[in-house]
């Protein structure tokens, strides 16, 4: 005997510009204080909720999760130009500034519709690498910690 199934027709929400409202690398800038980053190759974003478990005597299964702490971070890939560092652009403090430097405001904006897309506040540059080839083009990978992110859906 088959089993018959009855799915719930679908129906999905109408995009304005005629559809052509998909994010992508294209439309995005990276902005750090306001200035575009003119040779960011790519920006990854992370947001996190922390949950402890509460564990009760008599349960094998836990009573529930608890938020415990909010992070989020981001990191960059950004070309190396000469002459344009990121402690020059002051967007890494120098050894003696680290105590006393400003935070950072950072945004992902879509050049299209002129939305940010993601807001970061109370942004600190955490760490900074690259590598130099013999045939390659420098890439600079920056990571940063902030205090929040907002998207387009929270302002």
């Amino acid at each position: 005997m088959a089993i018959k199934y009855s799915y719930p027709s679908v129906t999905y929400p109408s995009f304005p510009n005629g559809g052509n409202s998909t994010f992508s690398g294209a439309r995005c800038v990276f902005l750090l204080n306001a200035v575009p980053v003119a040779f960011a190759g790519g920006v990854s974003v992370e947001e996190s909720i922390d949950y402890e478990p509460v564990d009760v005597l008599s349960l094998l299964e836990v009573a529930e999760f608890v938020p415990v702490a909010y992070r989020c971070s981001l990191s960059a890939q950004m070309f190396r130009v000469v002459g344009a560092s990121i402690k020059g652009q002051r967007w890494m403090p120098t050894l003696s500034e680290i105590l006393t430097a400003d935070d950072l405001s950072a945004s992902l904006q879509d050049v299209v519709t002129r939305n940010t897309i993601a807001l970061f506040t109370g942004v600190k540059t955490s760490t900074t690498s690259y590598d130099v080839s013999a045939r390659g083009i420098v890439q600079q990978n920056v990571q940063f910690v902030a205090i929040k992110v907002t998207d387009e859906s929270e302002r």
